[in-house]
């Protein structure tokens, strides 16, 4: 009951998001009462929605001359909201992105210094900014970092007597203690803006390299593909997780949880850390709990695999009217102390550093997620730094549909192979210096 209780939820505010999607004209626009009004655009699930909501009433309450509109929903449906909306001038003054659609925007975004230190500016790393520059501009600001371990359903492993997988070794031995119905992970190919995220890591362990080079050259051969083709599909033959087609088949809904994960039939998944706090509520209502497995390893591994990217960052599109507004909104959610114990982990381990203080400070950050970055910062490779730069929405769209003809018997691994390849070596040219 709680689990279609919440899919009805989720239903709702996917309707949300294509009302939301015809909001009026980015234009000089005051309230009724007089006071200015801005707009400002997020995704998320119910918990991080109130908590955002909750912040902007204490940044309302704290400048009681600006008026803040809010427009949400979920993951599914956003990117589509967020292109139409900035290619037609009606974007919000402050827009939630994430830092994959980076390189698409990147000509109607406004270039952030400009807005100094009213945006909070001096509170992030030039680390944690790097990723964000595009020709000299810094066109959002980061959230948070994000790590993608092994997570897994500490309730069902206890109950068929599995201990936590450590490698790739122990996924495929999980196979024989559970039940017939039941998948020792979910499919994380399958699922969009997951694919290539993984196809890195497991790619990176195979061979050793990053992608590219700093000058863009992609180091992957097609015969990579092929061998990373071979061992998804060894994957989804010893039902180690379901093909596509199953997902497909599953009443698994774009953007909401899946079925089969909340009722703890698919046992582990890979989940960036900003979703945890996120995740582990939910399947905690459905009287499961979520633990941190490993960053899996894998026999004779060239490389760890492990990479990190930024996650969600706040831009300002160039159509705003209200830059000055918008630069003291984001700067009170990011920086400011009350908004971060509001906020708490909805949106991950902040990359402000006044905002991540304020976490230590009153404890507020949680066992699970500590560990996962423990975990992260020990086995990241600092030579898959170019990594995160591949992850774009186009390559997620390509891997989708390449991963969908494969598991319906439209491609053979060859053919898909050679898909994969010619997609990555086309962006390749976008990344020459």
């Amino acid at each position: 009951m709680k689990l279609r209780r919440m899919l009805t939820i989720c239903g709702t505010v996917l309707v949300g998001v294509s009302l939301l999607s015809g909001c009026g004209k980015n234009s000089d626009v005051t309230s009724k009462d007089g006071k200015e009004e801005i707009r400002i655009s997020w995704w998320g699930g119910d918990s991080r929605n109130k908590a955002i909501q909750e912040a902007i009433t204490k940044f309302e309450e704290q400048n009681p001359n600006i008026k803040v509109k809010t427009e949400f929903g979920g993951y599914g449906g956003y990117q589509e909201k967020m292109t139409t909306q900035l290619a037609g001038g009606t974007a919000p003054d402050v827009i939630r992105l994430d830092s994959m659609w980076m390189d698409q925007y990147k000509n109607q975004l406004m270039d952030l210094k400009e807005l100094g230190e009213s945006i909070g500016i001096s509170n992030f790393s030039e680390d944690v900014l790097a990723p964000l520059e595009s020709d000299g501009k810094l066109l959002g600001l980061p959230l948070s970092t994000n790590y993608r371990p092994l997570l897994y359903n500490k309730t069902v492993t206890d109950k068929y007597g599995i201990e936590a997988p450590q490698s790739w070794d122990d996924v495929f031995a999980m196979r024989d203690k559970l039940p017939e119905d039941y998948y020792p992970m979910a499919n994380f190919f399958g699922s969009k803006y997951a694919s290539p995220i993984v196809f890195f890591s497991i790619l990176a362990q195979q061979t050793g390299l990053p992608i590219s080079d700093d000058n863009g050259n992609m180091n992957y051969k097609e015969s990579d593909f092929e061998n990373l083709l071979t061992f998804y599909r060894d994957l989804v033959e010893k039902k180690i997780m379901p093909s596509k087609k199953e997902v497909d088949n599953s009443g698994s809904i774009e953007g909401a949880p899946a079925p089969a994960l909340m009722e703890g039939k698919w046992v582990t998944f890979f989940e960036f850390i900003a979703n945890t706090n996120t995740i582990q509520n939910q399947l905690k209502e459905q009287g499961f709990d979520l633990e941190v497995a490993s960053y899996p390893s894998m026999k004779d591994e060239k490389s760890t695999g492990v990479w990190t990217k930024p996650s969600m960052v706040y831009s300002v599109p160039k159509t705003t009217k209200h830059k000055e507004s918008a630069a003291k909104l984001i700067n009170f959610l990011m920086n400011n102390e009350e908004a971060n114990k509001i906020q708490k982990l909805e949106n991950g381990i902040p990359d402000s550093i006044a905002g991540k203080a304020v976490l230590d400070k009153e404890q507020l950050i949680s066992p699970l997620t500590s560990k996962i970055l423990e975990l992260g910062e020990k086995k990241v490779d600092t030579n898959l730094s170019t990594m995160y730069k591949w992850d774009t929405a186009k390559l997620n769209d390509v891997t989708l549909d390449v991963i969908t003809k494969l598991d319906y018997g439209e491609m053979d691994k060859k053919e898909a192979a050679n898909a994969l390849y010619t997609a990555f070596k086309e962006q390749e040219q976008s990344f020459k210096k």
